[in-house]
């Protein structure tokens, strides 16, 4: 964009914001008030650019010159990469748990783990690890197989009043981070 091409851009921006305070003042709605802030945000960032364009008195603003934007595009990404190695080890410690879980329970659990998996329920808490525990010790092996059953019809039942039929239940999807 040339340095025209900003200002005008610029002026839109301020325009739009003198647009959103108006209205938020007059109806005064908290999603007005949000829709001034970005307006606010949009109209500084337009600012930013057109003054870094006229600093650094280029023809044309080049982003990949822009040191501002490519230290906050960097900051993102550490943010993004950040959030998804906690998300990785959160699903690993769940996986470690659940799998010492499964141990402690024996045999004797798996037909209500195998239920509870294809009903969709991933993420147990150590008192539903604890319940799966105490009804392997406490009932009988048909009348395990039995829950398992309510556990499937349950899951048939429930995809059937979304709307869909024996779709597989989505595991939680956790990417790898590749070097």
């Amino acid at each position: 964009m040339t340095l025209e091409n900003l200002q005008q851009a610029l002026e839109k921006a301020r325009f739009d914001e003198r647009c959103a305070d108006r209205y938020a003042d007059r109806y005064a709605d908290a999603g007005d008030e949000t829709a001034h802030a970005t307006a606010a945000d949009t109209s500084a960032e337009w600012q930013r650019v057109r003054d870094h364009t006229a600093e650094t008195r280029a023809g044309r603003y080049d982003p990949d010159h822009d040191t501002a934007l490519q230290h906050a595009l960097r900051r993102e990404r550490h943010r993004q990469d950040v959030a998804e190695c906690a998300r990785e080890a959160a699903h690993q410690a769940r996986q470690r748990s659940d799998a010492a879980h499964r141990r402690l329970a024996g045999t004797a659990a798996q037909p209500l783990y195998t239920a509870r998996d294809r009903a969709g329920l991933y993420n147990l808490t150590d008192d539903d690890h604890q319940a799966v525990r105490d009804l392997t010790r406490h009932l009988d092996p048909a009348t395990l197989r039995q829950v398992a059953g309510w556990l499937e019809r349950a899951r048939t039942a429930a995809l059937a009043l979304r709307g869909t039929e024996q779709a597989p239940p989505v595991r939680p999807v956790v990417r790898r981070r590749r070097f």
